[in-house]
């Protein structure tokens, strides 16, 4: 018989290693060193990732000096979160088994064993810490935390429909590929409701076991607060509704032009003025050498050449990459006699050979949610770009409205402002523009695409919408950044001297 209170149970000995422990960090440079250590004496511990969110303290070049070869280290190149640093660790976890540590010494990594035990005894999925479930030592702290600890586990039940006495925790314990499932979103505190609804939503087998706690006070770093409690509660209600997840990317449309996109395209070319609203708010951003990535026909690239070529400027070039072989033929064609433009016929990385010299400016003009694994495609422009070079983006915003259109366009997501924060960070790049637009499209995509289940080009409505609603929308959207829209506009930097965000270690 099973003790998970003891830490003692059947189905593994003491020796074996299984364990991935997440740390995410920001600014506990007194205390990350000797967490790291007690982490590493567990024996079920195989690997430790050390996610430091920018820390500002000497945290960074105290994580340096650990030199255990199962610690591996990534970092943030600005802030984001505890969320997002959970989420990045998650990741990239390599066992069997993963759990989220603080970097404090609020929790005693001496109980992975408690919380193991259902795990590798197979009843559980995953396993909840409870500060709250046995009698176990904890540190007598705040009566209002405890309270709002309480309530918001209480309304997270309620969504849920499951018993848990301590959603909040930090123990997380559970299968790496189900947690790997996730797709965790909440760059705060406001991860801890979003993986419960969606572990509940999953019908995950979940388990709690008594832990200790040694809280500490504010005096002492704690970071949380009152506006994480009101997000929290928000999250709860978000989670609680149904979500679109993005399709496994094998589900993906991956040849060279569907007959979707075809249709998108065939639109797109003759949206005069939506083109011109898209290349009206990329032009100020561009650079000496630019690089288009993915420029189809080049709906958008003359648009943009045209700007260049009447702003006075000299020494401008412009290379027009694009996969597709039938595209491409109509690309050249159309950049034939401007000298200082050149097409190319390759895929996004293969564009960045034509280039002589710096490369100053990369742009994707809704492009980068038809690449697979586009953290490693912006990481590479982040490495190929000069000092003070920008990655100008245009894409799908919001996650709520990935359709069966998207699907059959190849798209793999949908963006939103958090999802590109991270991506940025994780090139070691920052944004220097993030703002919705096309806030009106957003009405016509979910009513078209995600309540009728048409798509979106067909028919009348898009020339119509392209006539009379585009260009009031451009000349208003240009003065503000509506809450909401169909598609972001992103404009990063590389910092002059930076090199990209630490890779692991």
């Amino acid at each position: 018989m099973a003790d998970y209170e003891t830490g003692t149970f059947t189905a593994m000995t003491s020796q074996t290693a299984c364990l991935s422990v997440v740390i995410p960090c920001f600014n506990e440079e007194a205390t990350i060193t000797t967490l790291v250590s007690r982490v590493l004496e567990s024996h079920v511990v195989a690997e430790v990732i050390v996610v430091d969110d920018a820390s500002t303290d000497g945290s960074w070049q105290q994580i340096s000096t650990l030199l255990d070869p199962r610690v591996r280290t990534l970092r943030h190149a600005f802030n984001l979160g505890k969320g997002a640093a959970i989420a990045y660790g998650i990741s990239h976890a390599q066992q069997e088994f993963v759990v989220v540590q603080d970097a404090d010494l609020e929790y005693d990594p001496a109980e992975y064993l408690v919380l193991l035990g259902p795990l590798v005894d197979g009843i559980a999925d995953v396993v909840y810490g409870s500060r709250f479930h046995n009698q176990r030592p904890h540190r007598v702290l705040y009566y209002w935390h405890s309270l709002g600890n309480k309530v918001l586990t209480t309304a997270s039940n309620m969504t849920t429909n499951l018993n848990l006495t301590d959603m909040e925790t930090c123990y997380k314990m559970g299968r790496t590929d189900l947690m790997q499932s996730l797709c965790l979103g909440e760059d705060r505190f406001g991860v801890e409701p979003e993986m419960t609804a969606k572990l509940a939503k999953k019908g995950a087998r979940i388990y709690e076991v008594g832990i200790s706690y040694q809280g500490r006070t504010y005096e002492e770093g704690k970071k949380i607060g009152w506006k994480d409690g009101v997000r929290a509660f928000y999250c709860i209600g978000k989670y609680a509704l149904p979500s679109s997840e993005f399709p496994p990317a094998e589900e993906i449309s991956n040849v060279d032009i569907t007959p979707e996109l075809q249709t998108s395209l065939d639109a797109l070319e003759s949206a005069a003025n939506y083109n011109a609203m898209i290349a009206d708010a990329i032009e100020p951003y561009l650079g000496e050498t630019t690089l288009e990535v993915g420029s189809g026909t080049g709906t958008v690239a003359i648009e943009l050449i045209k700007r260049l070529a009447a702003s006075g400027r000299n020494t401008w070039r412009y290379v027009a990459s694009e996969p597709s072989a039938d595209a491409f033929q109509v690309l050249s064609e159309r950049v034939a006699d401007r000298p200082q433009v050149k097409a190319v016929h390759g895929d996004g990385l293969g564009g960045f050979a034509a280039v002589d010299g710096p490369l100053d400016s990369v742009v994707l003009v809704n492009v980068l949610e038809h690449i697979h694994d586009d953290e490693a495609f912006v990481r590479e422009t982040a490495e190929k770009l000069a000092d003070g070079g920008r990655l100008i983006l245009w894409v799908p915003a919001g996650k709520w409205l990935y359709s069966d259109a998207d699907k059959a366009m190849g798209h793999y997501r949908r963006y939103t402002k958090s999802s590109l924060k991270r991506l940025l960070a994780r090139a070691g790049m920052e944004h220097e523009v993030l703002v919705h637009r096309n806030a009106p499209g957003t009405a016509a995509w979910w009513l078209v695409a995600k309540v009728m289940g048409r798509f979106p080009t067909d028919g009348k409505l898009p020339e119509i919408y392209d006539r009379m609603a585009v260009p009031v929308i451009s000349k208003v959207e240009s003065k503000i950044d509506p809450p909401f829209g169909q598609s972001i506009l992103c404009v990063a930097r590389r910092a002059k001297g930076a090199g990209t965000a630490a890779p692991a270690s």
